[in-house]
């Protein structure tokens, strides 16, 4: 039984037009799917819709949120032990596929942070580079990693986002970066208590 990598339907003896993907991991695609691709110069892929049924198949709540730079924006929320709010996007002039989440520090860690001293300032930046270059996955993978610490409102965060290209996305590959995703939100939490608290 073969199913299409687009749309995941069962694709009957004779329907299957060809593969789609990177050469090395194409993957089956079946005639509407092609055609869709080819009419759209390979821009709509259908993606919005099997990432919400995904969702759906996981119970994982989420909102959509009206945001005109994107072609879809998801809010997950309260997803794994932290209770994360993880943003899934796609925007309208970059096809990646784009997961991550913003955290900030509670009011007691971030006046902490004000009363450092200039060279605790400095430790506590080299600590938190350190940790973030940990975070780094391999770019042979097709997925990369990044991150920024933000300050708003006198608020101390940091926003952490994995990219991946949107032809060979299917459930496995969502799964797995909402995997890393929620991984690096819990220990992104444990290692700002613990470096703060000491």
């Amino acid at each position: 039984m073969v199913r299409c990598c687009l749309c995941e339907a069962i694709i009957e003896n004779g329907l299957m037009f060809g593969f789609w993907g990177q050469e090395q991991k194409t993957k089956p695609i079946c005639i509407p799917c092609l055609k869709k691709l080819l009419d759209s110069d390979g821009k709509e892929t259908g993606i919005k819709q099997r990432i919400q049924k995904w969702l759906d198949e996981e119970n994982i709540s989420y909102n959509a949120i009206g945001e005109p730079r994107h072609l879809f924006h998801f809010a997950l929320e309260e997803v794994g032990p932290l209770r994360m709010n993880i943003e899934v996007f796609q925007e309208k002039r970059n096809l990646d596929i784009v997961m991550g989440f913003m955290t900030f520090l509670s009011k007691d860690l971030t006046f902490r942070i004000y009363k450092f001293s200039q060279k605790e300032k400095e430790q506590f930046k080299q600590k938190v580079d350190d940790f973030l270059s940990t975070l780094r996955v391999d770019y042979r993978t097709g997925i990369r990693v990044g991150y920024e610490v933000i300050s708003e409102r006198g608020h101390y965060g940091a926003k952490y986002f994995i990219k991946t290209k949107s032809h060979d996305f299917d459930k496995e590959k969502f799964l797995k970066i909402l995997e890393m995703t929620k991984n690096t939100g819990e220990k992104s939490d444990d290692f700002l208590n613990q470096t703060l608290r000491n």
